[in-house]
């Protein structure tokens, strides 16, 4: 027996601490040309600053999509932020860059990322030879390239490689009777980008509003006033700018498209809203929401990986899970969802039922609801005045 004395345990894993996270990292996919030498069409490159476009031997001359996206999404994400880049032939379109087919540049792309892309964003400068179909005020090729971008998602959704992005709506005609309404599609990882940093509206403010999501976390919408202005200008895909549109703004915010705008007493344009190309009715209808719902994927993947192909005891008298295990199971989720998500979130709540035939199914059914946090859109301010004799 050891002589007496105070014996100090020292603690560790109680503050909560968590490693970064991949919310923020990004990929653009864009039109350009090779640069001998230097940036190879169709190639995965890993940027950390618009120091790196003159590695690639990129300029506004030989690339101006390029040159213009990658300024502005490090304008908004700033040094340091991860950009997955892949710039493909100019006269590749939309739908054939977010093709389903293997090999395609947005496959290449996210496999390339090894998974960590969570933010994607497409955009194209059309080769002047080239003729858009314009039948429902934007450029068919974008819509379709919604559908192919939402399947390519998903399936990498299933492998826990959750990623949501922004497709330019190229080609805008303001005057077509018939305008496409992303509210009534329902490509819920994707949203149509009427906005526009080029005064000539031939491409859209893709990589500026791509730098802006890679700035916020999850949970906040890339269109909070709070963090300033975007641009000290804007113009939408027609090349009108938002003083021009004045009359169509409210109408393009309810079809769903992310477009700039401008309030009476702010410099500069700002973004209406982060819809997604889905209805109000669908829980993702909103980038913000989609990225946390996003976040509770890979966090309760990666909470029970471990667990895999682990003995469960079961209770002997009855076959179902052994109650002190099964709250082991939910304490699991509980802690890893208030450490990592409680910034991103209102509450949730967590249950293992311990009523489960895991004997017979091998297999263990955990539920989680998330409470997620509201977005002020719209303030009501009830002014009036008072006399205090009539009181």
């Amino acid at each position: 027996m050891a002589r007496p004395d105070v014996k100090i345990v020292l603690g560790n894993g109680r503050l909560g601490r968590t490693a970064a996270t991949d919310d923020g990292v990004a990929g653009l996919i864009l039109t350009g040309k090779a640069v001998d030498d230097k940036l190879v069409l169709g190639t995965h490159y890993v940027l950390s600053s618009p120091r790196d476009l003159v590695t690639l031997g990129i300029t506004a001359e030989n690339n101006p999509l390029a040159y213009k996206d990658i300024t502005a999404f490090y304008a908004q994400a700033g040094d340091g932020a991860e950009l997955h880049l892949m710039v493909v032939a100019e006269a590749t379109t939309l739908v054939q860059m977010a093709a389903v087919d293997d090999g395609s540049p947005m496959r290449k792309l996210l496999a390339a990322a090894g998974g960590r892309i969570r933010l994607l964003g497409l955009n194209r400068l059309p080769p002047a030879e080239y003729s858009p179909t314009v039948t429902s005020g934007i450029d068919q090729d974008a819509i379709d390239a919604l559908a192919a971008a939402q399947s390519v998602a998903e399936s990498y959704t299933d492998r826990i490689q959750p990623v949501r992005g922004l497709i330019p709506a190229l080609g805008y005609d303001d005057t077509a009777e018939e305008l496409f309404s992303p509210r009534e599609a329902s490509y819920n990882r994707f949203a149509l980008v009427l906005a526009s940093d080029d005064p000539t509206g031939k491409t859209a403010a893709i990589g500026r509003i791509l730098g802006r999501a890679a700035a916020v976390e999850p949970q906040i919408s890339i269109a909070r006033v709070r963090d300033g202005a975007i641009d000290t200008a804007g113009y939408m895909t027609n090349g009108k700018t938002v003083a021009e549109m004045d009359a169509k703004l409210d109408a393009l915010h309810d079809a769903g498209y992310i477009i700039y705008r401008t309030y009476p007493t702010l410099e500069g344009v700002y973004l209406n809203d982060d819809p997604t190309a889905a209805p109000l009715s669908d829980d993702y209808a909103n980038l913000n929401l989609g990225r946390v719902v996003d976040k509770a994927i890979v966090t309760a993947y990666n909470t029970y990986l471990t667990e895999i192909m682990d003995n469960v005891v079961v209770d002997a008298s009855t076959g179902k899970i052994a109650a002190e295990k099964a709250v082991y199971y939910q304490s699991l989720i509980e802690r890893a969802i208030a450490q990592q998500m409680s910034d991103a979130i209102s509450g949730f709540s967590a249950y293992v039922d311990p009523d489960q035939n895991v004997l017979g199914t091998s297999c263990l059914e955990v539920s989680l609801e998330i409470v997620p946090q509201g977005t002020l859109r719209k303030i009501v301010v009830n002014i009036s005045f008072s006399n205090p004799y009539n009181n």
